[in-house]
């Protein structure tokens, strides 16, 4: 059943601590999915469904201005059960990996410009280290010199892994020539959640929130990645208003400069607020305040040419 969603364009001012954010569309085309994501494909924004209990991925066009949100009668197969869903590009070509936590498998598709799925997928999982894949309560993927890499972390016992994606010289029949390398594996303190992964400098970086021992940080991600990653800032809690009830921290690139932001939400009372990272990764600035639907599970940073967007489900 599709529910009522709110569209907001979030613009840069002249004013460098102001965003002006403006509703402008209440659309009710998107159903109630457990993930909802974006990717691009042949040029176009879309928005992508799921939830476990469906074998198949929904899609709907993200057009930028009116009729904003339209439904596509694609659906592409990728089975069900899936916890995880992380859509990317490799190669200019756009894919989805698909992860559930008991199994620690993923599985990983190709989408083609019909937004069908191929047909097989490559799947990828290890049960002995280094770099085990089972438990992941957040899976990420970020770019590093070119390279498209995805990192794994368990809440419950801190375990964290990055792998390497590559691309194979041949590959049986519909299965992407597609290869996860491990690169790190290290054991970090239980949780952490609420990733929001941006860049500076062409360098990773990810805000994240430990609500077991409260605390925020800053951490880098560096350059050769078997080297891990380095906290920046930490004991950051008390910056971020209302860091342990938050329920979502997503971040948003704004401008052709592709400046960080990061948005926080509360689904009680729909408080939510934009926040601009400082350039040496010490802080943020919150630039913008506002009440957005309540009791919302979905907030998801969309893009149309250089303008920003943010939707509310």
């Amino acid at each position: 059943m599709a529910i009522s969603s709110q569209i907001y364009s979030v613009q840069q001012t002249d004013e460098w601590n102001t965003l002006t954010v403006k509703e402008v569309s209440k659309p009710t085309t998107i159903k109630s999915y457990a993930s909802l994501t974006t990717v691009t494909v042949d040029g176009k924004t879309y928005l992508i469904g799921y939830s476990p209990t469906n074998a198949f991925l929904d899609f709907y066009e993200f057009t930028g201005s009116s009729p904003w949100i339209k439904a596509v009668s694609t659906k592409a197969q990728v089975g069900k059960g899936w916890d995880i869903i992380i859509p990317f590009t490799n190669g200019n070509e756009p894919y989805v990996a698909c992860y559930t936590a008991k199994k620690g498998v993923f599985k990983l598709f190709s989408i083609n410009d019909n937004l069908a799925t191929s047909p097989g997928s490559y799947e990828f999982f290890r049960n002995h280290e280094p770099s085990l894949t089972q438990g992941f309560a957040t899976v990420k993927t970020f770019t590093l010199f070119g390279n498209v890499i995805f990192i794994g972390y368990n809440f419950d016992n801190g375990y964290v892994a990055t792998y390497s994606l590559s691309v194979t010289a041949t590959s049986p029949a519909g299965v992407p020539p597609l290869l996860l390398t491990p690169t790190w594996a290290h054991k970090w303190a239980p949780g952490w959640t609420r990733f929001a992964f941006f860049q500076f400098g062409g360098e990773n970086f990810f805000l994240k929130t430990n609500t077991d021992k409260p605390n925020v940080n800053i951490d880098h991600i560096l350059d050769y990645l078997p080297n891990g990653t380095t906290e920046v800032a930490t004991n950051l809690n008390d910056a971020l208003k209302d860091a342990q009830s938050l329920d979502n921290v997503e971040p948003i690139t704004l401008g052709s400069g592709n400046d960080p932001y990061f948005v926080t939400y509360m689904k009680k009372g729909g408080k939510a607020t934009l926040n601009r990272f400082h350039s040496d990764c010490m802080g943020w600035t919150t630039v913008a305040n506002l009440i957005v639907k309540p009791n919302a599970t979905h907030i998801v940073p969309l893009t149309a040419g250089t303008n920003s967007f943010l939707l509310v489900q």
